[in-house]
Formats: structure tokens, sequence, C-alpha cells
């Protein structure tokens, strides 16, 4: 199992060309099929990126979308432009235009509610509760995240963690023990939730990313476009 990031705020491979912009984006191969989870905000940046990592579009099997923010999905009808063979999942709670234009494009089209095992030993947890402030207005979200089984054990992806860390770890404890947390964690303070996971990743929209190499140094490793994790 080989996950690349391709979409970040960051940069941390020195390849000439690649481009950070704010969203979120990894390609995860896997022996039985080829991943794409969310698609970062700009079209250009995420195919741009891809060439100059050498993954090709047409390589990629299925795409799941953590939710419908627009920096994690905005990439989305760029990609399917390049391949219309491809599956997409997303959350039940997407909005039905978004659904619909999607369903258009894709080859097969799936909307997921609970946690379900896409292809053996690759899961979404499903869709999970949170929320989001802003301006003192409470708005409810639900979000997706990946969980893939490894030799050295589950691999979690998550695009922002809206849903809330101690929820996503919650799901994914059920399938067994976490090794690896990776993408953004948001407002995550719950810094006790990390102490037995062997590899940390904070990216994107993880409001306390310092704070968490701090206290997990030996385990946290910085995540931006052009990591990869190999398994």
């Amino acid at each position: 199992m080989k996950i690349t990031i391709i979409y970040d705020n960051e940069i941390v491979k020195d390849i000439k060309g690649l481009k950070a912009g704010w969203g979120f984006s990894c390609f995860i191969q896997t022996k039985e099929k080829n991943i794409l989870f969310d698609t970062g905000w700009d079209g250009d940046i995420l195919i741009s990126n891809m060439k100059l990592l050498g993954i090709n579009p047409q390589d990629i099997d299925l795409v799941v979308i953590s939710h419908s923010h627009w920096d994690h999905s905005g990439g989305l009808a760029r990609l399917l432009h390049l391949n219309n063979k491809l599956a997409v999942y997303v959350p039940k709670s997407f909005s039905k235009h978004l659904k619909e234009e999607i369903k258009k494009r894709a080859n097969t089209f799936y909307e997921v509610q609970k946690l379900t095992e896409i292809y053996a030993g690759i899961y979404t947890t499903g869709e999970i509760e949170g929320s989001i402030i802003s301006n003192k207005t409470k708005t409810l979200i639900k979000e997706q995240s990946l969980i893939i089984s490894t030799v050295k054990g589950l691999v979690v992806v998550a695009g922002c963690a809206h849903s809330g860390v101690d929820k996503i770890l919650n799901s994914a404890n059920k399938l067994g023990k976490v090794y690896a947390l990776i993408g953004g964690f948001h407002d995550f303070e719950e810094y006790n939730l990390l102490k037995d996971i062997s590899l940390i990743v904070p990216t994107h929209c993880t409001a306390n990313k310092k704070k968490i190499m701090s206290l997990f140094p030996k385990n946290c490793l910085e995540g931006g476009v052009g990591y990869q994790l190999t398994i």
C-alpha cells in the first residue's frame, strides 16, 4: 500500500513545478484498487501535481470524497473529464444537485451512509456527523474518512475531520488497531487520543499542527504535497 499526497497547503517534496493550494487530496495504491481520496479545489493544480508525481489519472479506479466543501471536491469535475471510468463514493448527505451532476459523468456512483467495505481491506467510515462554527453560527456537516488495512495495522485518512477525530478513531477501532492517522484534523485538541498511534501526519486544515508535532516528535511527520507512505 502506498499513499501520496498530491494536494495540500504545503509542499514537502523538492520537485520543480509542484504547487500548493488550499484543500486536500491523496492517491492510494493498493493491491485491489487505486483510490483518489478528495480532489482539492483547483483541478489544474490537481492534475499538474499528479503528472509531476508520476500519477496517471487514467490509473485511478475510484474516488472517495470526504465531504462537499469546495476545497475537497472542487477538482472532481476536471478529473471526471479525463477519466469517465471512475466509480465515485460520496456521503449520502451531499447536495441533491451535486449528486446529479456527478452521476452524469461518473461510470458508477455510490451514496455512503454507514461503515462500508468498498473492497477487501478498504473501508469508509460512512457519514459521521460533526459541526462547524462560523460567526457564532453552528452548522452541522456529515463527513466520511477512509480506513485501510495494512500489515502494520489500520491507516486512517481524514479530509478535515469536522466530525471529530475521536469519532473517526472510534469507527476505525471497530476494525482493529490504528497504526497511522493522516489528513486534516481541523481544531482537534484531544491530544491524548494520539498517544498510541505510531504514525501521525497532520495536514491541510490542522489548526494545532505545531502543538501536535511538539507533543509527538517521534511519531509525527510533516505532511504536504509529495509526502509518501509505503507499507
